[in-house]
Formats: C-alpha cells, structure tokens, sequence
C-alpha cells in the first residue's frame, strides 16, 4: 500500500521581509486536514512555520538550511516506491537572474541566490525520489516592491512541465497573491481547503482545476481585492485525471459543491481550519517508524479529535427523525420494524413499564425511611475523593502534569496571532513549569524557540529600519536562555545608539522640510544645506538624499518656469541656486548657458 506524504511550509515573520498576515495559518489548516480528514498519517506529514516544535531533535523552524535538510531527507530517505509527496508553500516567492526562489525565514533580498531556496533544486529533489505522483502548491508572489514586472513564477511553469511535476500557482506570474483578515488565510488556500472539502469521491487534478478556476476569481470579488487566477500546470494532459485526493471511506464535511448554494461559508471555512493548533508534544514515547528503516517523531502525536472542533466534523452523522416508509418516526440509523417486532415491542414495554413502577416505589420507601440511616452515618467523614463540602460528587484532582499540558496548550493558542507581546506571555505560561516537573524540558525547549523568534523579529525590525520597533521587541526577550538574551542585551545596545541617531537626522531631515515655501527657490537652496548634514551610512540618510535630488529638481523646474515667461535674469539666477552634486546641477548649467545667450540675442 503506498503512503501519502507531505511537507507544508508556511512563514509569518520574515527577517528581512514585511511579515505575513495568515501564510502560518495556511500551512497549518492544510495539515489538519489532510490528517484529520483525508486519512494522511500524522507521521507522514512535516510542519515547518514559525511555531513549529523540534522532531527527532532537528528544528522545523522554516530557515534555508533546514528547509533543504528536511527536503533532502524526505526524497532520499523516506519516500519509498510508489508513494505520493505533497508540497505546500505560502510565503514570498521572489526572482533573481531569471531564477525563481521561494523565500524562507531567514531570506534577504540582498542576495537571493545565497539565502533564497532555488526552486530548481526543489523540483529536481522531487524529480529524483521514488515518489509515484508529485504536487506541488505554491501560494507565493506577494513581495510587492522589489517584485514589480519580474514575472515570478514563469520559471517554475516550465520547471514543472520540464521535469513533468504537476503544480499549481496561487497567480499568474503578471498578478499578486492575496490574503483577507476576515477568512484568516490567503485567499488561494481559502479556495483550495474549500475545493478539497468537496463530495468527490476521488480528487483529481482536472477536478481540484474547475473549483479553483472558478473559486478564486470569486473571493477576490467577494473581498475586494485584485483579480488572481491559479495556473495549473499539467504535463503531460493526460495526468490531469490523476486521482490526487482518493476516497478513504473517511466522512467529508458536507455542503461544498463547485456551483450549488450548499457551499459554506468561508467563515466556516477559516475557523474550522486555520485557527487550530495541534498538539505540540514530542516525547521519546511517541517515537514511531516511518518508511523503511526510518524514524520520525510525529510532533503532533495524539488523539485527531483534538486537531479541529468536534463540532465541525463527526464520525457518524447525528441521529434525527425521519419517515420510514410505513409512516412510523424512526432514527436514520435504525431498522424498520416488522409487525412481529411490534408484538415483542409491546411486551418489552409493558416490562419496562411495571419496572418504573418499582423503581418509583423503592426510591419512595427510601425518602421515608431512610432519615435515621442519614443520622447514623452523620458521624462519619466521607471520603474525599468522592464528595465535596455540598455533599455532591467531587472533580478528581488535576495531576502536575495535566496542570503543564494546560499551560503549554494555553501558550500555543496566545501563538496564533504572531504578535511578539503574546510570545512573551506564552513564554511567560511555560516558565511556570518547573526544574523537575513533567514537560519541563519541553517547555524549556519552547521557551527557547519562542525567545529567539521574538529576537529574529527584533532584528528584522532593525532590518527595515524600524529601530523603535526593534528594541520593543527585544526587551521582551526573557534572561533564560542566556544565549539569547545575551544577544538581545548586545543588539539592544546598538540599536539604542542607532536609534538615537535615526531621531536626530529624522529631526534634522524635518527641519529642513519647515523651511520650504512653495515657489520661493532660495527656500529649497536652504533646506538642501540642512539635509545635507546628515552623514552617509547613518538613518535616515537615504530619505535625506531623496529629498535633496526632489528639491534641487523643483528649483530647477522654478527656473524653467520664470525662463518660459521671458525673465531670464530671474531665471539665471533661480537656476544658480541649485548646488552641486545634485541631480539637476548639470542641466541647470547648460540652461544657464542658453539663457545667456538668448539675452545677447535680445
């Protein structure tokens, strides 16, 4: 029988990068369901996001390096002949040299190609295991800024035909990937947890194609955003009809269909998926065998009940009334009776009937007589394990070790909004476990975890700039671990000094801006003084240096202006006043020029 398995990546807080809003949330409710309703073995499936636990002492938190450690050790080791690999990402995609790169966590623009996960060697990795079918679904492209007009993603289409991977894109190359605060998600994996949810009894490529064709375009509707349409790779055609989803005999949430008015409502949809956590436990006894001569510890080991709320999906359906077909009320479970089984019926229920009757009678001939055993025995403690003050029956004492499992649970649910200050106080839940309590050591792992996530998130802060920002989350980094906060404390001290200077220029830069007045180009002479002392290399330099180029051009502009109208002398003069060393100086020179030769002229 072949296995199913998968790898889902899913990254927040870049960095480098702005963060994400719900790409963690989009891994995450992929891997709920593919396990909890699509009979994918928990063991068989990686999580790797920011909050994600160590498995088998190997870190899942989502950097380059471990991204191609898990990859690597997933198609060499693990896949075996005949399997079947899922690969999900949702993060940023970028491109660089005509090469397409999916963004990890640790990933800087700055250099793509050394911190970039290249996906050549990503499909290429597929391409070599023994993986039957392969998928892969990418909900990338979304850096804006540095992205403009690169066509992300036009390389990893012809990857995917060249090496014959079926893949699906959240975009075209030429659109942006979108998400929405309302489902909690992106919107293509709001599209593509919705299509999955669908009654067909096998899920094939052509099939999961027509939903999400369709779906997409319509979230993006629905919540107002830019038009995104999925590209859907599939070479050659024939694999189309692939059956990638088969039907398990596990039942599907009902009331998902690609045209019908049954769909639920993405709110549903969202909360039933993207705001669970499973079960962060990893412990030597949940070590399970995977593979052949493999071993993986599943992190999210336990009851699947826990995974979603019961109340979303059911192992049987609820018992209601309906009408059987001779007009008597029966449960939808139940078999209809024969005539013969009403004769017995009836004499069950006489039984029934004279036995409430005794019952009645006992506990009556109880309440009467049996004062005088109460007052016998109102001498004697009760027991308590068995009752409470009230006399009724008492709560059996919380074990050391449930009481830790409720405050790491309580933890990782403060972790689902990604804010550093709820990091902080899970960290601040976890270390109330103590030095020889059950789950410490996984608590300490966490608290570690937890600590430098909130100190990489300073440091990306510090990144872009943001210095204010950065130590306000690095001052929340706890003293334990003393690795990292020894780190903290040391880039607390530099960004304090950087900080000071970013509000020094920032006032400089400002007052410079107080000075202008429209029209009056000595002003804009003035102010290009004023910003030009801010020194190279120190905050706020670069917005300086925009200023200057804007300013100098605007009273080179004045002076064209003036020139126009025949008052050359004025416009000579206006045009002397842009300084050198800036981007209008070498036209406003030629004008000058011009302008005194068109007064010879005169």
């Amino acid at each position: 029988m072949s296995n199913h398995w998968l790898m889902t990546i899913g990254i927040n807080q870049y960095q480098y990068l702005q963060p994400l809003g719900y790409a963690q949330a989009d891994a995450q409710a992929l891997w709920n369901f593919l396990v909890s309703k699509a009979g994918f073995m928990p063991d068989r499936c990686l999580l790797l996001t920011d909050t994600s636990p160590f498995v088998e002492g190997q870190s899942t938190y989502p950097t380059r390096e471990n991204i191609k450690l898990w990859m690597d050790w997933l198609c060499r080791e693990a896949i075996q002949p005949g399997d079947l690999v899922w690969l999900f990402f949702s993060g940023y995609g970028v491109k660089s040299d005509g090469q397409d790169y999916l963004m990890p966590i640790d990933g800087n623009l700055a250099d793509m190609a050394g911190t970039g996960v290249a996906m050549r060697s990503l499909y290429e990795s597929l391409k070599t295991s023994k993986a039957t079918m392969q998928l892969v679904l990418l909900d990338m492209n979304r850096e804006r800024e540095n992205q403009a007009g690169t066509q992300v993603g036009s390389q990893t289409v012809e990857l995917a035909r060249e090496l014959e991977i079926p893949t699906i894109l959240s975009c075209q190359p030429n659109q942006l990937s979108h998400e929405a605060s309302d489902l909690q998600h992106g919107l293509f994996t709001a599209a593509l947890l919705e299509g999955l949810r669908t009654e067909e009894a096998d899920m094939s490529l052509a099939t999961l194609k027509r939903y999400l064709s369709e779906r997409l375009p319509e979230l993006c509707e629905l919540h107002w955003r830019p038009r995104q349409e999925p590209v859907v790779v599939v070479h050659p055609p024939g694999k189309s009809h692939q059956v990638i989803l088969p039907d398990l005999g596990i039942p599907m949430t009902s009331g998902y269909h690609v045209g019908g008015a049954e769909r639920k409502t993405l709110a549903e949809v969202a909360v039933s998926s993207a705001t669970v956590t499973p079960t962060l436990v990893a412990t030597q006894e949940h070590t399970q065998t995977v593979g052949s001569g493999s071993s993986i510890r599943n992190p999210f080991d336990g009851n699947l009940d826990d995974i979603e709320p019961r109340s979303n999906w059911q192992s049987e359906p609820a018992v209601t009334p309906t009408e059987t077909t001779n007009g008597h009320s029966a449960s939808s479970r139940n078999i209809i009776h024969t005539e013969e089984d009403d004769d017995d019926g009836s004499f069950w229920q006489q039984m029934l009937l004279w036995g409430g009757g005794l019952l009645l009678l006992v506990l009556l001939l109880m309440s009467l007589f049996g004062r005088p055993w109460r007052q016998q025995t109102a001498g004697r403690q009760p027991s308590p394990a068995l009752s409470n003050k009230s006399g009724s029956v008492a709560a059996k004492p919380k074990t050391q070790e449930q009481i830790n499992k409720e405050r790491l649970d309580k933890a990782q649910i403060l972790l689902q909004n990604n804010q550093v200050s709820q990091y902080s106080e899970a960290i601040a839940l976890a270390s109330q476990i103590k030095s020889g309590q059950p789950l410490y050591a996984q608590a300490q792992d966490s608290i570690e975890r937890w600590s430098q996530i909130i100190l990489d998130t300073a440091q990306g802060r510090a990144n872009l700039g943001n210095f204010s920002g950065a130590l306000a989350a690095a001052n929340l980094v706890p003293k334990d671990p003393q690795p990292i906060y020894a780190q903290a404390q040391k880039s607390i001290k530099q960004w304090n000094a950087v900080a000071k200077k970013q509000q020094a220029n920032k006032a400089l830069l400002q007052t410079a801006k107080g000075l202008i007045k429209p029209e009056q180009a000595s002003s804009y002479n003035k102010a290009i003084d004023i910003a030009r002392k801010i020194p190279a290399g120190q905050p706020v330099y670069t917005e300086a240096q925009k200023s200057i180029a804007q300013w100098s051009q605007t009273i080179f502009q004045l002076a064209q202006k003036r020139a126009s109208q025949g008052n050359f002398n004025v416009a000579i003069d206006t045009a002397s006043l842009v300084p050198k060393n800036t981007p209008a100086y070498a036209k406003s020179r030629q004008a000058i020029a011009q302008w005194k030769r068109q007064q010879h002229k005169t």
